[in-house]
């Protein structure tokens, strides 16, 4: 290869293209177009041992001859694969040392992980592999993390998640950088990358469980996408990605109107994040990133969150009545008189408590319980049925209807009424069929008339005990967390 002269900007050469490999000259223009990289990066590349992330360290060693790349590889020992897996840490070992590549190189349990985190396998192994590669970034002082998914990974992510129900977002693809991760192999195919390791004599590892198709993944890509190029079109993979990256571009269009919308139609407080129903009047294609946006938030991210689940929150912000609808990461969406209220009610977290007797002979004995996490009112005379609101830690109560008020926890033969006929359910089969963990029903917090559960604190009240136009004496009590 030869330099003919030096150039000022994002890279400071021209190189002679006759003198560039077909790879070298695709990977090299997709990175000066995309301004992923400058002259003089320190990049964290994480290596495998298979056949793109091995194309990939090769393929940024003869760059970084013109843009001065400083590389340090990193590779993770999962433990899950036995022999295989060592095999595929020795062999980046050897090749690092050959090529005189600084390396680092991790072990982390991905079984024992997942069960720590609460994540599939696969999940808690990315999320540690990219632990791993900050870590590396930060002892080296680093500022690009690359990592080699392809063109045909990148199809097969938006097939899968088009499959999932996905939005916009999940359908537009694998980014072409985020933040400090580059992705410099998503312009080319897998063919090509083998093809440039057998036309250059380079070995690799294999991944066996690649090629098992009991993963949906797998499916998709021995299967189900040959059969599309073979049947429909040849070009369909390459047809796929620029359809996710036309998407992307919309996907960046309406998360900018949804930015402007958001903070006119929602609120976010200590009860949790309320969307007003006049989000749900303008159009749904903004309407739906607010829900989201509202969810992420909340969870903190979006992961598990289909389709199906953003629409389920749209048709409850049509109902007249007060129901709830449950959501991934113990979210519950509750349609309010003005809106929609989404919660996590795990926020909470109470220690069991002793007995604490509040009105007692329909006098008011403390009106502050439980160290002032509560407050409880008598209303005024002027207060009305229309006055009351949905609230999910403020209640407004029938006090005539109190025999005595004590907060506490559950008790042998506690029950609460569920409607406004009077039936009765068990505070256990509540517990059940509302999924409250065993070892959490022991801690809720309990409002009650002896037996009789008069407010679930942060779930539902007793119809029983609800106001209505005949109610004469109400007292409106608080919880404040």
């Amino acid at each position: 290869m030869k330099i003919l002269n030096d150039l000022t900007g994002l890279f400071d050469f021209r190189i002679s293209i006759q003198y560039i490999k077909n790879m070298i000259k695709k990977v090299l223009n997709f990175i000066k177009e995309n301004n992923m990289l400058q002259n003089g990066d320190s990049v964290v590349l994480g290596v495998s041992g298979g056949a793109d992330s091995i194309c990939m360290l090769y393929v940024l060693k003869e760059i970084s001859k013109f843009i001065n790349l400083k590389l340090v590889v990193v590779h993770v020992h999962h433990h899950i694969r036995g022999k295989e897996a060592d095999g595929d840490m020795e062999y980046v070992r050897k090749i690092c040392d050959k090529e005189h590549i600084p390396y680092e190189i991790f072990h982390i349990d991905a079984k024992k992980e997942a069960i720590a985190r609460g994540m599939s396998e696969e999940e808690a192994g990315r999320v540690c592999r990219y632990e791993c590669f900050a870590k590396v970034q930060e002892k080296y002082n680093a500022n690009k993390i690359s990592v080699a998914h392809n063109l045909n990974d990148n199809s097969e992510t938006i097939l899968f998640n088009l499959f999932r129900g996905t939005g916009i977002k999940g359908i537009s693809g694998i980014p072409m950088q985020r933040d400090n991760i580059v992705r410099p192999l998503l312009c080319v195919s897998r063919k090509e990358i083998e093809k440039y390791l057998e036309e250059n004599h380079i070995s690799y590892r294999t991944d066996k469980t690649n090629f098992e198709t009991e993963y949906s993944r797998n499916k998709l890509r021995l299967e189900l996408i040959p059969y599309i190029k073979e049947n429909i079109n040849k070009k369909a993979e390459y047809n796929i990605v620029n359809a996710g990256k036309m998407l992307g571009e919309i996907e960046d269009y309406l998360e900018i109107e949804t930015n402007k919308t958001y903070d006119e139609y929602v609120d976010e407080n200590e009860e949790g994040i309320f969307i007003s129903l006049k989000a749900f009047e303008i159009h749904p294609a903004i309407a739906k990133r607010i829900v989201r946006k509202g969810i992420e938030k909340k969870a903190g991210k979006l992961k598990d969150v289909t389709a199906a689940h953003v629409e389920s929150i749209i048709n409850l912000a049509k109902l007249e009545v007060s129901k709830s609808v449950n959501l991934p990461y113990n979210i519950k969406a509750i349609k309010k008189y003005k809106g929609i209220l989404l919660s996590d009610l795990s926020d909470i977290k109470i220690e069991k408590i002793k007995e604490i007797p509040i009105i007692v002979n329909n006098e008011l004995i403390n009106e502050n319980p439980y160290n002032g996490k509560f407050k409880i009112d008598f209303e005024n005379n002027g207060f009305s049925v229309d006055d009351i609101q949905e609230l999910l830690y403020t209640k407004w109560i029938d006090c005539d209807k109190i025999g005595s008020l004590t907060l506490r926890n559950r008790k042998e033969g506690d029950y609460l009424v569920v409607n406004d006929f009077g039936s009765k359910k068990k505070l256990k089969e509540y517990f059940i069929n509302e999924k409250i963990p065993k070892e959490d029903r022991d801690k809720v917090l309990l409002l009650a008339d002896g037996n009789h559960i008069v407010w679930i604190v942060g779930y539902r009240m007793s119809s029983y005990y609800k106001v209505n136009s005949n109610t004469r004496n109400i007292i409106k009590i608080e919880f404040y967390n």
